[in-house]
C-alpha cells in the first residue's frame, strides 16, 4: 500500500514537472530569439544615428575593449532580455530562491541603467571641459595639468553620484569622495607649483637680457653723442697759463709735462 502510494506520488510529480519543464525551455528559446533580434536592431539603429562617433569623442571607446560602443549597448540589451527571460522561466516552477534572486536583480536594473547614463554623460562633459581648458591655457606650460585636474574632478563627482544611484550608501562613497578630492588637490598643487618654476625662470632671464641690451644701447648712444676723443691737445692745462704772461722780449719757457703728470707751480715774481 505504501509502495504503490509513493509510486503514484512520484508519477504525479513527474507529470506535473514535465509541462513546467517544457514551458521553461520554451520561454528560454523565445527569449533568446527575441534578445538576438533586439540586439541586432539596437546595433543598427545606433550605428545609423552615429552613436559610435559620439562615444569615441566622449572617450567611451577606451572602456569597450574590442567592441564598438553600439555593439556593447547591443550586448547589454541582449543580456537584459535574457535576464527577464530567466525570471519568467523560473517563475514557471512557482516560488523558488532563484526566482526571488532574479526578481531583485531585475528590480535593480533601472538604477544600474541610470548610473551608466550618468557616467557616459559625465565622461563626455569631462572631455569637452578638458579640450576647452587646454585650448584656453595653451600658452602656459601648466594648462594641460589644470585641464586634466578639471576632467578628473568631473569624473569623480559623477562616479560618486552613480554609486549612490545603484544603492551604495554615503558611508562608502563619502570617504572615497574625500580621498579623491585630496588626490586632485595634491596633483594640482604639485602640477601648478612645478609648472610655474620654468615660466618664472624664463621670464626672469628675458628681463635680465632686455636690461643688459638696453644698457649696451644707452652706452653706445652716449659715446656717439660725445664723439671720438681728441689727442691733439694735452689732457691737462694749468690755469696759470692764461693769467701769467712772459715779459716783453723774453721768450716764455714752459716745462715739458708728461701726459698724466701734475705740472709744477709757476715761479713767484
Amino acid at each position: 500500500m505504501n509502495i504503490s502510494q509513493s509510486f503514484q506520488n512520484a508519477l504525479d510529480a513527474v507529470v506535473a514537472f514535465i509541462p513546467r519543464a517544457i514551458a521553461f525551455v520554451a520561454i528560454l528559446v523565445i527569449g533568446w530569439i527575441v534578445g538576438r533580434l533586439l540586439q541586432k536592431l539596437v546595433v543598427k539603429l545606433l550605428v545609423k544615428v552615429g552613436f559610435d562617433k559620439a562615444a569615441d569623442r566622449g572617450g567611451l571607446r577606451r572602456f569597450t575593449g574590442r567592441y564598438t560602443a553600439s555593439a556593447m549597448v547591443g550586448l547589454i540589451v541582449f543580456y537584459a532580455i535574457m535576464l527577464f527571460t530567466l525570471q519568467l522561466a523560473f517563475g514557471a516552477f512557482g516560488n523558488n530562491p532563484v526566482s526571488t534572486l532574479l526578481n531583485g536583480i531585475v528590480a535593480w536594473l533601472p538604477q544600474l541603467f541610470i548610473a551608466l547614463v550618468i557616467m557616459v554623460v559625465a565622461m563626455a562633459v569631462a572631455n569637452v571641459v578638458y579640450d576647452l581648458v587646454s585650448n584656453a591655457l595653451a600658452s602656459v606650460s601648466y594648462g594641460r595639468t589644470i585641464a586634466a585636474v578639471a576632467r578628473i574632478a568631473i569624473i569623480v563627482i559623477a562616479a560618486i553620484a552613480a554609486l549612490n544611484q545603484v544603492g551604495i550608501g554615503s558611508s562608502v562613497t563619502m570617504p572615497l569622495f574625500i580621498t579623491a578630492l585630496a588626490i586632485i588637490a595634491g596633483v594640482a598643487v604639485v602640477g601648478l607649483g612645478g609648472g610655474l618654476i620654468a615660466p618664472m625662470r624664463e621670464r626672469w632671464e628675458r628681463t635680465l637680457g632686455r636690461m643688459e641690451q638696453e644698457t649696451t644701447n644707452l652706452r653706445a648712444s652716449v659715446q656717439n653723442t660725445q664723439g671720438p676723443p681728441s689727442f691733439g691737445q694735452p689732457s691737462y692745462q694749468s690755469p696759470y697759463a692764461q693769467d701769467v704772461q712772459a715779459p716783453h722780449g723774453v721768450q716764455e719757457t714752459r716745462p715739458q709735462v708728461a701726459h698724466g703728470e701734475t705740472p709744477p707751480p709757476p715761479p713767484v715774481q
